[in-house]
């Protein structure tokens, strides 16, 4: 008796053990809802003694209940999760906007399994209700967002005070992703754009670009400054479509005169300067925004004054033309100094042999002068004809053919364009 009483006992201990690791039907499809009331997500993760692998399913079980929800109000999405004591957040990066944030809240746990090689859990939440309290957070929100834009209208403030009530608005939308709702993105949409226009018209900048000229490839010789008209501005920053300009103070610096005799500048807000808490409020004003300010300059060649033989002066002055301004009287803002030596030599059987040859400086002409640049090579050119003239020309063409090709770019590239 006693040991049939062992045996059924064995029998009964057995029986459980097999119910309790038998795998639930969750783990290989998700439960579905027929009333619609709830949502359920799962998650799974390798087990792993050296690992926290119960917290990475549960959030994994977070991470799929988040996109279960999400399907029912947003379009699809890439999701990065983390679970804390607030509730879940479910921070994702749209196809369409940025990086926003999904706050679950009253989700419960349902059940965990783990078999020999990974751990299970499932979660699920009350849509319905956790749509209703949505409903009621995001329609809070809209009322102080519209506050933000009264704010942002409001001329009797600054406007960088202006510029921040607005920038808190566009923060809070994003937080309660109100863009990519139907209900509020027109209306949210309209009023932001609102506000930014009218923050756009308060703002103005005063150009003061003086009629001296300026030339290409002599960045100094540009000279500009700016102000604010009006109190406590914002941030701005200078686009030009040709060279590089900066602000400095309140003066308009040239870095690079670029190639081009018209360059237009642009004045813009300075967004990497405005501090806001998403990169989809800036993607939204930079795209928005249509304020701007700007000059057209109009750049000369730089003059030069060339000095050389009477020999050379009209081909070297030609080749010049192509990036300079050449002229013979003081004045310049460039001068070529060269040191050339021609040599005529004629043999007894009457052919002439014609040797020029020479070396080049260019130097600034300021208060102080400035060598920019110097021939390290000597250019030279060398004929020989029955003709002297013709000898004469084979030579002129043989210095300036090495002259265009070693010189002339190196004159070019010591300047700054």
């Amino acid at each position: 008796m006693r040991n049939i009483l062992l045996l059924f006992s064995a029998l009964i201990l057995a029986s459980c053990g097999t119910r309790k690791n038998t795998p639930p039907s969750w783990i290989s499809g998700k439960p579905i809802d027929a009333t619609g009331t709830y949502v359920y997500g799962v998650g799974s993760s390798y087990i792993n003694p050296n690992t926290a692998y119960q917290q990475a399913a549960r959030s994994n079980a977070l991470a799929d209940l988040a996109q279960e929800v999400q399907s029912e109000i947003y379009d699809e999405t890439k999701l990065v999760q983390k679970e804390d004591a607030g509730g879940f957040n479910s921070a994702f990066e749209s196809k369409t906007t940025s990086t926003s944030t999904l706050r679950l809240e009253d989700y419960e746990l349902v059940e965990s399994y783990a078999d020999e090689v990974r751990f299970y859990t499932l979660y699920r939440l009350d849509l319905q209700a956790f749509l209703r309290k949505k409903a009621l957070q995001d329609a809070e929100a809209m009322e102080w967002i519209n506050g933000k834009f009264t704010e942002a209208k409001d001329e009797q403030l600054s406007t960088p005070a202006r510029l921040s009530a607005l920038i808190d608005a566009l923060d809070k939308a994003h937080d309660f992703q109100l863009f990519g709702d139907v209900k509020f993105k027109t209306k949210l949409n309209a009023s932001a754009t609102e506000a930014l226009r009218a923050l756009e018209q308060s703002m103005t900048v005063a150009l003061l670009i003086p009629e001296e000229l300026a030339y290409l490839g002599l960045p100094t010789t540009f000279n500009a400054q700016w102000q604010y008209v009006g109190r406590d501005q914002i941030p701005l920053t200078i686009q030009s479509s040709s060279g590089q300009f900066i602000f400095k103070e309140q003066q308009i610096q040239c870095l690079h005169t670029g190639n081009e005799p018209m360059v237009q500048l642009s004045i813009t807000w300075d967004w990497d300067k405005i501090q806001s808490s998403h990169l989809a409020t800036k993607s939204w004003l930079k795209n928005k925004s249509q304020w701007n300010q700007g000059a057209v300059i109009n750049f000369q060649k730089p003059t030069l004054q060339l000095n050389c033989p009477d020999e050379l002066r009209e081909p070297l002055a030609q080749s010049l033309s192509q990036y300079f301004a050449v002229q013979t009287e003081e004045g310049a803002k460039i001068g070529l100094e060269s040191r050339i030596d021609l040599f005529t030599e004629t043999s007894t059987q009457g052919t002439h042999k014609v040797v020029i040859e020479g070396t080049f400086i260019m130097t600034a002409i300021e208060e102080y002068v400035d060598v920019l640049w110097k021939s390290s090579n000597i250019i030279d050119g060398t004929a020989i004809s029955s003709s002297k003239e013709r000898a004469m020309q084979s030579a002129k063409n043989a210095f300036m053919e090495d002259f265009n090709y070693f010189v002339l770019p190196q004159l070019q590239r010591s300047l700054d364009y």
